[in-house]
């Protein structure tokens, strides 16, 4: 595992183009970290509204160096043994680069591929804006992502989503996996980077509800968009496919060693949760 910080070429970047945001001098910085990564970023965000959806959230960021710095202080103690807790706990060493970036709103996480290898990309603009600069949500996004990896290590394979169903059980299983990977690492089974405020606590008390509407979407292959990203909601709350696929994976290690749950495939997956949905 290996960490790209490239806090300090930001800063010259920023420096550059002294509080506004110029698309060209950041593809020349962007292209520093990898020469693909400009279009794979630009194709990610193209059905998206630059003008005002994205660049609000970038200025917001660029302009705000005491959220910067207390970020980049987090990535450095969050990133310093986490190659020795993933060998203790997961028993293997993951060739991965973790890279703290500024992106376009492509996410304060990303697990994925760049240059044909694994990648975590943490978006500096998407974490500020969602109040995560803070050493504890740094730490639970980036054991998050890293648990995507390690699934899709595990995993192996192709997988076909033939419908809306399969589609929506795997979105609340993919999330649930790597929040339970989190949780894991940071030896806490109660833990959620997305907990602010009363999130945690109105989960718990709401737990049945949560799973009878994403049940209900799920059987009328309904899209179940709204349990996933900071942008949507249900019932006035953001993220709660995250709790709810943590809980369905954690009721089922009970039965199933780690590696089998990370090698489960879409039919196994839904008949537990046939099962669990009762």
């Amino acid at each position: 595992m290996r960490v790209l910080d490239t806090y300090f070429d930001l800063i010259s970047l920023l420096d550059i183009m002294n509080g506004d945001f110029n698309i060209a001098l950041w593809e020349v910085y962007a292209s520093g970290i990898s020469k693909n990564l400009p279009d794979k970023l630009k194709e990610d965000i193209r059905e998206y509204n630059f003008d005002t959806q994205i660049l609000p959230v970038i200025l917001q960021t660029i302009n705000n160096r005491g959220a910067l710095e207390e970020l980049h202080n987090a990535f450095i103690v969050a990133t310093a043994n986490i190659n020795d807790r993933c060998r203790q706990i997961f028993q293997l060493d993951l060739n991965v680069y973790i890279i703290l970036y500024l992106g376009l709103c492509n996410g304060a996480g990303w697990a994925t591929t760049l240059d044909d290898k694994k990648v975590v990309l943490l978006g500096v603009e998407k974490i500020i804006e969602l109040n995560w600069h803070d050493e504890k949500s740094i730490n639970g996004l980036i054991c998050h992502e890293i648990g995507h990896i390690l699934h899709d290590v595990k995993r192996g394979g192709s997988l076909k989503l033939l419908n809306q169903r399969d589609k929506s059980i795997w979105q609340l299983w993919r999330e649930g996996i790597a929040m339970y990977c989190e949780q894991l690492l940071n030896g806490d089974f109660s833990h959620y980077h997305q907990n602010r405020g009363d999130w945690l606590e109105w989960c718990v008390s709401n737990h049945h509800d949560i799973l009878y509407e994403y049940k209900r979407r799920l059987y009328s292959e309904e899209s179940t968009q709204d349990f996933f990203g900071d942008w949507t909601q249900w019932q006035g709350r953001s993220d709660l496919g995250y709790f709810l696929g943590c809980e369905f994976v954690k009721s089922l290690a009970q039965r199933y060693k780690l590696n089998e749950l990370l090698s489960m495939g879409i039919s196994e997956i839904k008949k537990e949760f046939d099962r669990y949905a009762i």
